[in-house]
């Protein structure tokens, strides 16, 4: 049984040497970078019983959503054997010799006055061939001659022998070779596809409820807010743990909350959501005989909107830096690396997708294989009265988190708790991999231009509401380019919101440093390589740990700059355990930057990192 970690944190060392391959690329970058032609915005509770529940709809947003196509149902029309096929066929057998009735099947079979037929054909067709221009007469009907004989030996029907073929009907219809479909091959199309992902119904997509079979439950791995389970049932809408030792199952006030009350509370959730049963106790008619099998890796994010409430998914960071960023910490510290399958809201479209939608495209762009379903899809298999089981799946909860985890209060983010659990170094390099692959095939490069010269990429936000002062601005650029100049830096300025999606992307797998003011672009550090760096330019005495996060679970070195110096971890909390928060300016248009003291930071770690390339 896995347990929740414990509160004793063992800090990550962030310097950890780490060996790469060098790599030299002869693309080159601008020291500007700007393209005003391809835009895009910035990205800135147990009962023992179970019984049918009949939900009503969470919500009636009945909006554009992005789901699996699902494939509706039709009844023939018409009957197949009617009366008038079947005259029709009578009509047809007066003129027509009919097939040998102790055959044993419905197709001829080669008799002396068909090859006759077959050779007076041929004979006739080769003496009118003499004849000037009927040639290619000729070699039509020895063509067809060829087709009719091997017609009429059977070779391409059900009856005959044919090569490679058997009288066993099963070998007819797996190594017959012929023209024509076998009456064993007749149904070969609906034959079930064992893997691949094609739209074919695989032989274990239905599991029965024999008790003796049935697929316990599994807990994982996690810690509040974040966990990931194996073999976990959902009827009628409600997640359910089919287990023998139920303690084994974290508290429900650990995986999953209520809908938000109308005062904007979050409780714990209530048997309709979550419930634990126990195999050889309760009673599981209720599930109806038969599991819908849902593999792969499947992630569910509970949260939704209330009354008076948003979900925060509608912002890009709180889902990539938060709900989705925890849950494949999650998956990789179980040895998960396969990419999920299928991406599972609970709320409503307008309530996921970010106004940039850079959720969106990261969604299918980055993972073009994952479903995307919300609360239409969600509502539908609440509905169908079927139990889905699902392989691998992970269950994410922002409320949980806050109110069960043990560090997500001290600066109000959910993902605290993420540095108690231990992953390998590239646990996002599937990920990392995806966005490579796509950037490289637009013909990006992702490595330096020299390879002993480390790339700073400066996330330029003085086109935003949350700005350096401007004349910081200036003699932070002028540094930046005198360590250009003299080689101590690739020195690249990027104002992302001018650049296409995939350049901005690239520009972060490049990238050695990245350093800007606190904003949504800084979440590109999760693209980097891990052991980069990141800068963060705060208002002087004000911070917010959501960027410090991402670097630390990345491995990244991470300074906080407050106008002239570092401000470091060891102030971060403050006397009474709370966290330092943003304070009056953070949000400003006047963040000092002293460009002299961060060019000298710029070049001590440009020479800690010279010999870390991108492999």
């Amino acid at each position: 049984m896995s347990s929740y970690p414990s509160n004793t944190y063992h800090h990550i060392n962030t310097n950890t040497n780490i060996d790469y391959t060098n790599h030299t690329d002869s693309s080159t970058i601008s020291r500007k970078v700007s393209s005003k032609s391809q835009s895009s915005p910035i990205i800135d509770d147990y009962n023992n019983t179970l019984k049918p529940n009949t939900h009503p709809r969470e919500s009636s947003n009945t909006g554009n959503t992005n789901r699996s196509r699902r494939t509706p149902s039709f009844s023939t029309p018409f009957d197949l054997s009617s009366s008038s096929s079947s005259s029709a066929n009578t009509e047809l057998s007066r003129t027509r010799p009919l097939s040998n009735p102790d055959s044993g099947s419905g197709t001829s079979t080669p008799t002396e006055r068909d090859f006759k037929r077959s050779f007076t054909l041929v004979k006739n067709s080769i003496r009118m061939s003499t004849k000037r221009g009927n040639r290619y007469v000729l070699g039509a009907v020895i063509t067809l001659g060829v087709f009719a004989f091997w017609h009429i030996s059977g070779t391409g029907s059900g009856a005959g022998a044919g090569f490679g073929s058997s009288t066993s009907t099963s070998s007819r219809s797996k190594g017959g070779f012929g023209l024509w479909p076998s009456t064993a091959n007749s149904g070969s199309i609906l034959d079930v596809n064992n893997g691949g992902n094609s739209g074919n119904v695989d032989s274990n997509a239905f599991i029965r409820f024999d008790e003796a079979h049935i697929p316990e439950t599994e807990f994982v791995k996690g810690v509040a807010g974040f966990n990931y389970f194996k073999n976990l049932y959902l009827c009628n809408g409600t997640f359910i743990a089919l287990t023998s030792n139920p303690s084994s199952m974290p508290d429900v006030t650990h995986i999953m909350s209520a809908h938000p009350t109308d005062d904007n509370k979050y409780p714990p959730a209530g048997l309709d959501r979550w419930r634990v049963m126990v195999l050889g106790q309760d009673d599981l008619s209720g599930f109806g005989g038969v599991a819908i099998r849902k593999d792969g890796i499947s992630m569910f994010f509970n949260d939704q909107k209330g009354l008076k409430s948003v979900s925060f998914l509608k912002h890009y960071f709180h889902f990539i830096g938060e709900v989705f960023l925890g849950a494949w910490r999650v998956l990789t510290t179980a040895g998960e690396t396969d990419l999920p399958r299928r991406l599972m809201y609970r709320t409503t479209p307008d309530d996921w997708r970010d106004r940039a939608g850079l959720t969106s495209w990261f969604q299918q762009s980055v993972m073009p294989n994952t479903a995307i379903e919300d609360a239409s899809l969600w509502e539908d298999r609440a509905k169908s009265g079927m139990t889905f089981l699902f392989d691998k799946i992970t269950i994410t909860d922002r409320w949980a988190a806050h109110a069960k985890g043990i560090d997500p209060w001290r600066f109000n983010k959910m993902t605290a708790d993420l540095l108690y659990l231990n992953s390998p170094l590239d646990w996002m390099e599937p990920l990392r991999g995806s966005m490579k692959q796509l950037v490289q095939t637009k013909g990006c490069s992702v490595y330096r231009k020299k390879s002993d010269v480390p790339v700073v990429l400066y996330i330029n936000r003085q086109l935003t509401g949350r700005r350096l002062i401007l004349e910081d601005a200036e003699d932070l650029e002028d540094e930046m380019i005198a360590l250009e100049e003299e080689g101590v830096i690739e020195w690249v300025d990027a104002q992302m919101e001018t650049l296409s999606r995939v350049d901005q992307f690239c520009l972060a797998l490049k990238a050695d440093i990245i350093m800007g003011v606190h904003g949504n672009g800084l979440s590109h550090a999760l693209w980097m390589r891990p052991g980069s760096a990141v800068l963060e330019f705060m208002y002087p005495n004000g911070f917010a740990r959501d960027y410090a996060t991402i670097a630390e679970l990345m491995r990244h070195d991470y300074y906080a700059i407050h106008g002239d110096h570092v401000f470091t971890k060891d102030k971060w909390l403050k006397d009474d355990g709370w966290g330092v928060g943003a304070i009056q300016g953070f949000h400003s248009t006047n963040i000092p930057a002293d460009g002299e003291f961060i060019s000298g930071l710029i070049r001590k770690i440009a020479q800690e990192k010279k010999g870390k390339v991108e492999p």
